[in-house]
């Protein structure tokens, strides 16, 4: 049903079970690490107050990233929405704030995007009427230049982007490591982490010592650079 009638943008978390996920990233050792972040971004996404769906290898129509995104991006507006926030599970300072600036972006017709400090983008905001199938599946999925990608596609669409604040992702335990150690990190985050990786102490022994004095020193988050 659809709640934000005056807006009718729903929010899309396109990221597969924490057990399909494992078995494709380089955290793929620890589901259960992939099913914390998911439930994180739910609870977000929910909490933002807009209709919310979630798509898995279930509901994933197609071969290949770029053709299943498109897929679920045109399955949800073919539901009847104008608008939709695009949301990935790997960004686990994504706030609710971030998701209704992108909405609120949609809502004075432009797009919006959340970019990875990897050059990738952890959220998209997109209008159906602008919604160009083909030219969006031929982007770079999965790659550092996806951001500025994005923006050319965007401008061929004549559309304004609204840039939000960039934020870090975790694609491998690299990412982990730097994240643990940043002083961006929320305490409640570091501590659902930890407890998830507790439980794999063997191999991540060495996170949890170098973090667990971390976090009575870490400020909540004030927030990171915008993006320029």
């Amino acid at each position: 049903m659809i709640k934000n009638a005056h807006l009718n943008t729903a929010i899309l978390l396109f990221a597969q079970t924490a057990k399909a996920d494992a078995l494709h990233k380089p955290l793929a050792h620890n589901g259960e690490l992939i099913d914390v972040l998911n439930k994180q971004v739910t609870r977000t996404a929910k909490a933002s107050g807009y209709d919310f769906y979630h798509f898995t290898e279930v509901e994933q129509r197609g071969v290949g990233f770029g053709t299943r995104f498109t897929n679920s991006i045109q399955d949800v507006f073919d539901k009847g929405y104008d608008s939709i926030v695009c949301l990935g599970n790997d960004t686990p300072l994504l706030t609710i704030k971030l998701i209704q600036d992108a909405a609120e972006a949609l809502n004075k017709g432009k797009a919006a995007k959340g970019k990875s400090l990897d050059g990738g983008l952890y959220l998209i905001a997109l209008h159906k009427k602008n919604f160009d199938a083909s030219a969006f599946q031929g982007l770079p999925w999965q790659s550092s230049h996806l951001a500025v990608a994005f923006n050319r596609y965007i401008t061929a669409q004549n559309q304004e982007l609204e840039v939000l604040e960039p934020l870090a992702d975790l694609d491998t335990e690299q990412d982990l490591e730097d994240f643990l150690s940043g002083k961006d990190a929320h305490r409640s985050i570091i501590r659902l982490l930890l407890s998830t990786l507790s439980r794999k102490q063997t191999h991540y022994q060495y996170f949890h010592k170098k973090t667990i004095s971390v976090i009575s020193l870490l400020p909540l988050n004030k927030g990171s650079p915008k993006a320029a």
